[in-house]
């Protein structure tokens, strides 16, 4: 039998902090002692965090199945990964997790690329956003972890990530730590997306054989970016609602190539590449500037026709 030992959390407002007591088995205990060590913030920072995003969890659930029906077993779950996304499966509900970070880019003196921090944290998060709308799921959570000050320039990247969580219909944006304790010459950050589905609106490793794949979207990075025009959120969710479109995969810094290989070696597809691609498919896209798209094939001209109307 596992043990139990009080453990006091501190449950944040807007405007007050107050004490809550739990009790939680020793090896929990174990588990966030080893984290706060590893990351150098203290068991309230982690149960604070941790709380936030399981509440967000069962707000949301409500649209995919009754908490009443939900209780599992170890048999119940399973986990999966597709380069920085996971996907937990629990019975019939599915959570999609994302990731994406990026460093020296921003506006501090070492920064290689020079860009507005709001812009910056516009870009970061459309990007962990459409990993997870990609896979079929709705967006519920992004947590965010800067390297940088809170004033002025962390303050101005959340608020960048806000713009573009609001607009995707993110409903819980949290802020998570900035770098206090020294003064840094170049801007990171890190954002992890937490998503909702349920199993049969889930996409992932559903293409066929004799599914033609297009890409969406030049490959740019770096400055190439910076103000240029992306394929959005609101394009990948048009895109993913098309019934004939099977796997939507962003494209990430080892380019259209090297994802193409990945996608064969996940789910094991022979790819036939044409001559005529007229892109550079060993190039970076970056922030997910492109994304590759499996489709069935006698839904071509359909697909074809959406984008020369604009549609997509």
């Amino acid at each position: 039998m596992l043990k139990e030992k009080a453990l006091n959390v501190t449950n944040r407002t807007t405007t007050v902090m107050q004490p809550l007591n739990v009790r939680v088995p020793e090896k929990i205990i174990e588990r966030l002692d080893a984290i706060s060590k590893r990351n150098g913030i203290s068991r309230s920072e982690i149960i604070r965090s941790s709380l936030i995003v399981y509440l967000n969890l069962l707000e949301n659930l409500g649209e995919f199945v009754s908490l009443r029906d939900l209780k599992l077993f170890p048999r119940d779950i399973r986990s999966e990964r597709f380069r920085d996304t996971s996907i937990l499966h629990l019975k019939d509900l599915c959570v999609v997790i994302s990731s994406t970070s990026s460093g020296a880019i921003g506006s501090k003196d070492e920064d290689i690329i020079k860009i507005d921090e709001r812009e910056l944290g516009r870009i970061m998060a459309r990007c962990a956003i459409i990993k997870i709308i990609s896979l079929g799921a709705h967006p519920a959570l992004l947590v965010s972890n800067l390297s940088v000050e809170y004033h002025p320039m962390g303050a101005r990247i959340f608020e960048g990530i806000f713009l573009e969580a609001k607009r995707a219909g993110v409903k819980d944006i949290v802020e998570g730590h900035t770098e206090e304790n020294f003064k840094t010459q170049q801007t990171a950050l890190s954002i992890v997306g937490v998503g909702i589905t349920d199993e049969k609106n889930l996409k992932f490793g559903v293409s066929r054989r004799g599914d033609l794949i297009f890409v969406l979207g030049d490959p740019k990075v770096g400055y190439e970016v910076v103000g240029s025009e992306m394929i959005g959120i609101e394009d990948v969710k048009r895109v993913r609602k098309l019934h004939y479109v099977h796997d939507i995969i962003p494209v990430g810094r080892r380019g259209i190539k090297h994802q193409l290989y990945e996608f064969r070696g996940q789910f094991g597809h022979k790819i036939e590449l044409n001559d005529d691609i007229g892109i550079d498919i060993e190039k970076s896209a970056g922030p997910s500037t492109s994304i590759l798209i499996s489709l069935d094939k006698r839904y071509t001209e359909d697909f074809q026709r959406k984008i020369k109307r604009g549609e997509l």
